[in-house]
């Protein structure tokens, strides 16, 4: 009970962290692998599955959009991220608070 406490606890650090890191881009979009690194130097490494994941909670509350760019001639596929205007309204105060997300 206590240990499944502190995993929820940890993720809504992790996604806190997360929208931090994006609403400082301005709501400019930030490659996946510059944001992983992001969280790893905020304490939080992450694989890509744990990443995706908190991306696809925040995603479902319209906090964040993802975006894949896709060369034309070779396969080559470069995933990215932004926040939303509500992103910055959750960290502003200006909504209520998501229990999933801790700033």
């Amino acid at each position: 009970m206590a240990e499944r406490m502190i995993e929820d606890v940890r993720h809504e650090a992790e996604r806190g962290t997360l929208l931090f890191c994006l609403i400082l881009r301005k709501l400019e979009w930030m490659p996946f692998t510059e944001l992983r690194k992001q969280m790893a130097r905020q304490g939080y490494p992450m694989g890509d599955a744990q990443l995706q994941f908190h991306l696809n909670y925040l995603s479902q509350g319209g906090y964040v959009e993802t975006d894949t760019l896709r060369s034309g001639r070779v396969l080559v596929e470069m995933k990215r991220v932004r926040a939303t205007k509500r992103a910055v309204d959750l960290h502003d105060g200006r909504i209520p608070s998501d229990p999933g997300v801790a700033f």
